[in-house]
């Protein structure tokens, strides 16, 4: 045990008498969980060992294998020689949990998800021509899988994809929240976000928590000060999603305002490199589709009135879900922390993106802003729970003396 430990110990990275996962460990963990879901639906154990209406027996098996982990986090949290790993792995099973859920869903809107986002990889709508990254993804994993049109299975593929955009959204979300937080900040903010994922999937829509997923990685790697990783991640992810680039490149400048201080060069020079990718790769995958079509992007152009309309009475829905939060962070916090100058700017910039300048109906598309007020929330829970507990233990003390 004394060996395993320090050989866990090594996959951790000490910065600022914080302990941070390394990437090394994210993403090997991120990759190896991947790799074995999706050999599981390669190998169609499910369709072997429960064929027909016993499927749906193992959708069930497959929540509660899933959700398992935590009544075990609860049992022997005191003892775990690293909460970290275990962390990652409870990561992972809730986004198994969620794409489960995803299974129940209708074949037929699954199946015209696919077909949608395979689309935009050939077609010249604008969405599909400034974020061709997710398009092959979809498509790469179809080829592999199959759907109902290649003899193979659309519930199955969609349930991979989906595992391996909230898997990497959870990990990420745990990353930040180990750089942020207390320990029991951490665990509330990762349960309040899969709350959160929950409420944004709807039949065969995977986007908005593979955005809120970069989103918290590249704040990840910017507040752990991994200045390199951060711009190759930003250059990756660019082509995927340029939003999430743009809103995460003023991270640097907030901390520095936030401490108190000018920037450095190097965190000038950082933000400047990340918004010149935000900028200049849609504009070269543009220069090469000169027959790109704007209507479904832009809000000046199709009925922009209705848009706006049914966009308000979705917001309802946000609003009753961020209200009990929200109502938690205004109780409870009452000064700035470091929390606040990372993820609401960032949380800020991206929602104005996608209401003032992209496409204004997309309104599952506020996940990472109330994935930034997830953070809040929970570290303004967690510090008040901690700070309870720390009474009780010293008035525990005191009778004790007494």
């Amino acid at each position: 045990m004394n060996w395993l430990s320090s050989r866990l110990d090594r996959l951790m990275r000490v910065e600022d008498g914080v302990q941070t996962p390394s990437l090394g460990l994210v993403l090997g963990f991120w990759i190896v969980t991947n790799v074995l879901v999706g050999l599981w639906w390669r190998l169609e154990i499910s369709d072997r060992w429960l064929p027909g209406a016993l499927r749906y027996v193992g959708i069930a098996f497959y929540v509660l294998a899933a959700l398992a982990p935590l009544v075990i986090l609860f049992k022997i949290r005191a003892r775990f020689f690293n909460p970290v790993v275990l962390g990652l792995f409870v990561s992972c099973c809730l986004a198994a949990s969620i794409t489960a859920h995803e299974a129940n869903l209708l074949r037929e809107q699954m199946q015209f998800s696919l077909n949608h986002e395979r689309e935009f990889a050939h077609g010249e709508l604008v969405e599909g021509i400034i974020r061709p990254l997710v398009s092959k993804i979809v498509e790469t994993y179809v080829q592999v899988l199959g759907d109902d049109q290649l003899r193979g299975s659309t519930w199955r593929t969609h349930i991979a994809i989906n595992y391996m955009f909230g898997s990497l959204s959870f990990l990420a979300v745990f990353a930040l929240g180990s750089l942020l937080l207390s320990p029991t900040s951490t665990w509330l903010c990762l349960l309040t976000f899969a709350f959160y994922t929950q409420t944004a999937i709807f039949p065969g829509r995977m986007g908005a928590v593979f955005i809120a997923g970069g989103l918290f990685w590249q704040l990840f790697l910017l507040v752990s000060r991994r200045y390199p990783a951060a711009i190759i991640s930003g250059l990756i992810i660019s082509f995927a999603r340029t939003d999430v680039v743009f809103a995460t490149a003023f991270a640097p400048l907030s901390l520095a305002a936030f401490e108190r201080r000018w920037p450095t060069t190097r965190e000038w020079c950082v933000s400047g490199v990340l918004i010149l990718i935000s900028l200049l790769v849609p504009k070269m995958l543009l220069s090469m589709h000169p027959q790109a079509i704007y209507t479904s992007f832009l809000v000046t152009q199709g009925d922009y009135f209705s848009k706006l309309v049914v966009n308000l009475l979705t917001m309802k829905l946000a609003v009753a879900i961020a209200s009990p939060v929200l109502a938690i962070v205004i109780v409870r916090t009452f000064a700035l922390t470091r929390t606040m100058a990372v993820v609401v700017p960032a949380g800020l910039i991206h929602l104005g993106i996608v209401f003032l300048i992209a496409d204004f109906s997309e309104t599952r598309l506020i996940v990472p802003a109330l994935g930034a007020l997830a953070f809040i929330s929970s570290e303004a829970l967690g510090n008040f729970l901690t700070g309870k507990s720390q009474t009780g233990s010293d008035a525990d003390v005191a009778r004790a003396e007494a």
